[in-house]
């Protein structure tokens, strides 16, 4: 994704987003961009993901210390950035990316093969989100975490997510798509299980 996302990319978004730092620091949107796919790739504790990851982000961005940085300053970097500097990174990553991988997602050279499906997904057990989400499960909501359902409209040969919807369980899979569907295009084949037969 690097050579899909160079630094003044984010420089970009984040300008436009209104979110660019008003001082110098380490965790510009860039660096904190970075640390976060890292991160969400990690499966064990933040402190331990952002550890790793901040070496392997320092290979891209040269000019940051040895010292890691920590978890608390990490968290307030990335509640600086707003859904719009994230949204224009995302249509950006999309669109760079056909530009460069747009044959492998073709067959025979015309359709662009897509599959659309959704899948329940936990969600941390913090107040807020407990409070969109809710807890399903028997009267009264008795699931031990909050759940989401997420619905993703991907490449089947490369898997690159093209648009994605994260739902509360009070909405159907159909209501996603309909959303979805604002990505598709003259010569797209859509896959969906019968789930979708009534779309």
């Amino acid at each position: 994704f690097r050579d899909i996302l160079p630094p003044e990319l984010f420089d970009t978004a984040a300008r436009q987003a209104g979110c660019q730092p008003r001082r110098q620091r380490p965790l510009i949107p860039e660096v904190v961009a970075w640390l976060m796919m890292y991160v969400g790739l990690h499966a064990t504790s933040m402190t331990q993901g952002l550890i790793q990851a901040w070496g392997l982000v320092r290979s891209l961005c040269p000019s940051l210390s040895e010292a890691s940085v920590s978890e608390e300053a990490f968290c307030q970097a990335r509640g600086q950035l707003t859904l719009g500097f994230w949204r224009t990174l995302w249509n950006e990553l999309a669109r760079r990316y056909e530009l460069v991988f747009g044959a492998a997602q073709r067959w025979k050279g015309k359709w662009r093969v897509l599959a659309v499906d959704g899948s329940d997904m936990d969600l941390p057990n913090a107040p807020d989100v407990v409070r969109f989400f809710g807890k399903p499960g028997a009267v009264g909501g008795n699931a031990r975490r909050p759940q989401a359902k997420l619905i993703a409209l991907c490449s089947v040969f490369t898997g690159f997510c093209f648009g994605f919807k994260l739902l509360t369980k009070r909405f159907t899979e159909h209501a996603a798509v309909a959303h979805l569907c604002r990505w598709l295009r003259k010569d797209d084949l859509v896959l969906m299980d019968r789930g979708f037969f009534s779309l």
